[in-house]
């Protein structure tokens, strides 16, 4: 075998190895309800005090989403305990589970696909503007 493509196969596995690694590390389901414990409590400060910008709650659904690999009830029990939950709504046909989190000027959520343990692109929209 010539140098140069044992190296290349040896680089290959390599990758390999860090994205299987990396896969699992994401699915992990005690690391995914700490960042959902992390962003629910992010966005209850955000909801009590900003009133005048969206750009602040896009920014942090920007740095926590997607949720990958998460219990689906500890997911749950995370966001029933938030103080600005709004609704928790379940679509039996999808297994997908709408959560709204809500001020009287900001309204912020995402959906959470059960069986695919993921979540979908989150939403941050004015309520009364």
């Amino acid at each position: 075998m010539q140098p140069n493509r044992s190296f290349a196969i040896w680089a290959a596995t390599i990758a390999l190895l860090c994205a299987v690694k990396a896969q699992i590390a994401r699915a992990d389901p005690a690391s995914c309800i700490e960042k959902v414990s992390s962003y629910v409590a992010e966005v209850d400060q955000l909801l009590a005090k900003e009133r005048n910008w969206i750009t602040p709650f896009d920014d942090l659904n920007d740095r926590y989403f997607p949720f990958q690999g998460c219990d689906t009830d500890a997911l749950l029990e995370v966001v029933w305990e938030a103080r600005f939950r709004q609704s928790i709504t379940y679509n039996p046909r999808a297994k997908e589970y709408l959560i709204q989190f809500s001020s009287n000027d900001v309204r912020v959520g995402f959906s959470y696909r059960a069986l695919e343990k993921k979540s979908n692109r989150p939403f941050a929209v004015w309520v009364n503007k």
